[in-house]
């Protein structure tokens, strides 16, 4: 009897744990949206354009060691550009050289403290000047003069932003495109806390800056973690990545249609990062692989609110003591066991290294796949003479692979930067 009062008492102690979990108001987390059923697209077979192969294996790693996280990749006058944790944009040349350009976030101690230190994880040419647009994770959209280097904030971390139902700050600025014109479009990825991602319902956002008013005006909302965009060549509709769905969208500009989106591309074998696009279509690498052997956790979870609101309050419960923490004493242990934690989901993720190319009716076309790890968990692509340069943000180099021949695109004589490099 005495074992089975304690048995039932635990239960019972329990029940009204999980019940205050589900009933009690107040509890953290409180989530931009209210928990609701969604769907996310299952993965498409790895058959046909998608068969695998393994091109990306054996990859070159430059500057290793030398460099954390270098997550987006530009390229301008002989120089590859990229942020880094730490908060620095650096420019990086001959497979060799690293010279700063500049730091957005704070002086830290502790790299990937990022959201002190700063993190640029969005970069673009300005068409409006010889500047680097720069999207800082943490610290907003701002403007680099490469010249003198003076920094202009063009979007701040404490405005209140617009929304389709609700006006926000922006919580993880992140990537961006600059039209012809000079309106710079971004995304804001997430407006609930990080670790909250699996379990919230979406809260991504496309924005569009007008430069002369400086105003934000919030053109696509509940976006699946809102990321890579791409303009499209004559600039009548842009691409954004939504990673978590696994799925690009297409924002129309201009035309009878301006205003609406559509899906352009769903069913991605892997969560889609930055996107690169050019005249004949844009490159899309899938960070982390998805496929039948390797479920979508965000799709997982997708049908079923209230086992998302649970967990949620979980989460939002063990970080409470690290919040407090920092609140008495600021301190980096919320960061270090981050970062850890990402160190393990990273070591943990599938092995399927892929890129995608996709043309501009939204047809893939080709796709390169890798398994031995030397180019994982990539985040962006360059295209350089029949050469892939590939960034992470969890990786310490940046990969480069050889096109296959029939994959690599003639050499043309253009006045553009790019044929000067490397």
């Amino acid at each position: 009897m005495g074992f089975l009062g304690a048995l039932l008492k635990t239960i019972i102690i329990l029940c009204i744990f999980l019940g205050a979990l589900i009933l009690l108001p107040g509890l953290p987390p409180s989530t931009t949206f209210p928990f609701k059923e969604y769907v996310i697209k299952p993965p498409r077979e790895l058959n046909g354009v998608l068969q695998t192969n393994f091109h990306l294996d054996k990859a070159k790693q430059l500057w290793k060691d030398r460099i954390f996280g270098p997550e987006c990749l530009l390229v301008f006058e002989e120089k590859i550009y990229t942020g880094i944790h730490s908060g620095e944009v650096i420019g990086l040349s001959n497979e060799e050289t690293i010279q700063p350009i500049t730091k957005i976030g704070q002086p830290c101690d502790y790299i990937f403290d990022d959201e002190l230190c700063g993190y640029p994880v969005g970069l673009a040419l300005d068409t409006q000047g010889k500047n680097l647009i720069v999207a800082d994770s943490y610290y907003g959209v701002w403007q680099v003069n490469l010249a003198t280097k003076a920094k202009t904030r063009l979007v701040s971390k404490e405005q209140i932003l617009p929304g389709k139902k609700v006006n926000r700050r922006a919580k993880l600025f992140n990537s961006l495109a600059v039209s012809r014109q000079g309106e710079i479009y971004w995304t804001d990825s997430l407006s609930d806390d990080f670790v909250l991602a699996p379990f919230a319902n979406p809260s991504g956002r496309l924005f569009r800056y007008n430069r002369e008013k400086k105003t934000n005006e919030v053109l696509l909302d509940e976006l699946a973690f809102a990321n890579g965009l791409a303009l499209s060549p004559g600039e009548d509709f842009i691409i954004v990545a939504e990673t978590t769905a696994m799925r690009l969208t297409k924002y129309y500009l201009k035309g009878s249609r301006a205003g609406q989106s559509e899906v352009f591309v769903d069913g991605l074998p892997g969560w889609p990062d930055n996107l690169t696009s050019d005249s004949e279509g844009i490159w899309v690498p899938l960070s982390v692989a998805s496929d039948s052997e390797n479920p979508n956790l965000f799709a997982s979870l997708a049908p079923y609110p209230r086992l998302r609101s649970i967990l949620a309050r979980l989460v939002g419960l063990m970080q409470l003591p690290f919040r407090i923490s920092n609140y008495i004493y600021p301190n980096d242990i919320a960061a270090r066991l981050f970062h850890s934690f990402n160190e393990m989901a990273t070591n943990a993720a599938p092995n399927r290294s892929t890129v995608v190319r996709v043309d501009w009716k939204g047809n893939i076309v080709r796709s390169l796949h890798g398994f031995d790890r030397s180019a994982s968990g990539i985040s962006h692509v360059l295209e350089i003479k029949g050469d892939l340069y590939l960034g992470s943000p969890f990786n310490q180099y940046i990969a480069k692979v050889k096109l296959p021949d029939y994959v690599a695109k003639s050499v043309k004589e253009t006045k553009t930067n790019e044929d000067q490099l490397i």
